[in-house]
This record gives structure tokens, sequence and C-alpha cells, in this order.
């Protein structure tokens, strides 16, 4: 309950972040590169910077497609460098595609308005029915983190941007290989299950989750349902909204005799003593060592 609590707390604190930032999401990304290394993919009215890199052998296995995402609940353009460079070694072409999660506009709702509501509050208790009241007030042990989160929106944006990458990396040769992790993994689950010209050759699915019970369980299924080969990664300790579904995505998985699925737990606890200033980060070698040893089960 407390990592639930912290999570909650830090993802409230980076979701108020960002909501400000959001205009600036490209032009911030493109700041931590050099001149000309992110290009530009349009999305609908968006902007999505992407940034590729080449693998080191001279026959690539294909494309792989890291989702990345400002919130340490998914993986982030950091995490998502260093995996790039370790894919890339390994004979694959790489594209990061940062995602910009979108939220509601409550809180710019509640920063601006709050005069106002004071203002207005006792007249509208006033005029409102009991059954009004009721209605908004919000249950001490409620989920707010879901007051900002758009489960809807989340899926019709990632749906803009998939369909961008997918005109983009048209005519590529090799196989294509997603990365995704946490929110975002969950999300992109929803939105493939409905658009069938998105399907990747494989999903690598990291510690999906989102902090609503009722699409927090359709995860399960999603998996279950899944028409293509799926390795699911669980980061061990990571929160308590994946952990709950864990045991329930693998016996799903093998009551629905889905062939190509395997469950892996990526300890995140590992001692790692290095001179080496460009040590990279343990889970994500793992991460990474997982990803390869996943390819080459599928024959690639």
């Amino acid at each position: 309950m407390k990592l639930r609590a912290f999570t909650f707390l830090l993802i409230t604190l980076l979701l108020s972040i960002s909501v400000r930032a959001s205009d600036d999401f490209f032009t911030d990304i493109s700041n931590a590169y050099l001149p000309g290394e992110v290009k530009e993919l349009l999305a609908g009215e968006l902007t999505i910077p992407v940034i590729e890199l080449e693998a080191h052998t001279p026959l690539p296995l294909g494309t792989a497609v890291l989702l990345t995402e400002p919130f340490p609940s998914s993986l982030t353009l950091a995490q998502g460098n260093t995996l790039a460079q370790l894919l890339s070694e390994k004979g694959w072409n790489v594209v990061l595609s940062p995602f910009n999660l979108p939220i509601k506009d409550v809180i710019d709702a509640d920063t601006q308005g709050d005069s106002s509501v004071a203002n207005s509050s006792t007249d509208s208790l006033a005029t409102s029915s009991p059954e009004q009241q009721a209605a908004n007030k919000i249950h001490p042990r409620s989920n707010q983190l879901t007051q900002y989160l758009d489960f809807d929106a989340t899926s019709t944006q990632l749906a803009l941007q998939l369909n961008a990458l997918n005109n983009y990396l048209q005519g590529r040769q090799g196989y294509r290989m997603v990365i995704a992790q946490g929110m975002l993994a969950a999300t992109y689950l929803a939105v493939t299950k409905d658009q069938e010209t998105l399907h990747p050759d494989t999903l690598i699915a990291i510690s999906p989750f989102w902090p609503d019970t009722t699409v927090n369980d359709l995860i399960i299924d999603n998996i279950a349902q899944a028409e293509y080969p799926l390795l699911d990664l669980s980061l061990e300790g990571f929160n308590d909204w994946t952990q709950d579904t864990l045991d329930r995505r693998r016996i799903s998985a093998q009551n629905a005799l889905k062939i190509h699925y395997r469950q892996i737990i990526i300890p995140t606890h590992v001692l790692a003593i290095s001179a080496n200033q460009n040590q990279k980060p343990p889970h994500i070698q793992l991460v990474a060592s997982s990803t390869i040893g996943w390819t080459r089960y599928l024959g690639w």
C-alpha cells in the first residue's frame, strides 16, 4: 500500500508539471539531441519527435520501435537510449518514439477557477439537489489519479502516433518489434486489439498497467487474445497494479493456448559495481538480453 501511495504521489506531481509543458514537448526532446538528430512526424495536429539508431551489423534483423514517455512508470527517454544502443549492437535498427501522455483539463480548471469556485460555492450548494451533491462528493478512498488520466484520449492519441510511425516505416525490410512499458504498454495492447494493421511481429510488454481497476483488468484478456508473439517482462516490485495481474496474465495466456508467449521476472535490485562511467543500468541490460533471447527463440 505504501508503494502504491508513493507511486500515486509521484505520478500526480509529474502530471501537474507535464500539463504545463505539453506545448513544448517536441522542443524539449529536440534540445536533448544534436541538431538534425531528431526528425518530426505529423500525426493529426501533433508533431511527433523520432530518433533513429542504425544497426551495427551489415544485415539488420529489422526495426525495433521503442515507445518512451517522461514518467518513470514507463520507459524513459534515457532508458530508451540505453536500450536502443544495446539492440543496435545486436543487429536492430531502432526508432525511439517519445509519447506525450494526454492529461485531462481538470488541473488547469482547478488552478484557474479557484477564486470563482470559492465565490460561487455557496450558491451552487444552495441550488443543487441532494442527488447532485452526493454525486459530486469524492469518496475518501477513491483513486484521484484517474481524474487526470484519460484512457480513451490516450488510446486515440497513441493510435494516431502508431499510424504515423507505420506510414513512416513502410517499406522497411525485416521484422517489426515494439517495446513499451507501463501505461503505454497497456494502451498499446488495447489499440492494436482493434487495429490489425498496427500489429507488430512481436511486442515486448514491460510491466503493463493502468491505475484503474477496470482498465487494468482488461490487460489480462488483451494479452491472451493478442494475435502476435508477446514477451511479458515484469520488473520486480514495480508497482501494485502490475503485480496484481502478474499471475493472471500468465494463466490467461496459457488457458487461451497462446503459443508464442513468455513471462519473465526482471530483478530490479541488481548489484553492479564498475569503474566504467558508461556502465549500462543492470535492469535495462536484462531487458535487452531477454529481448534478444526471445527473438532468437522466434527464429530471427
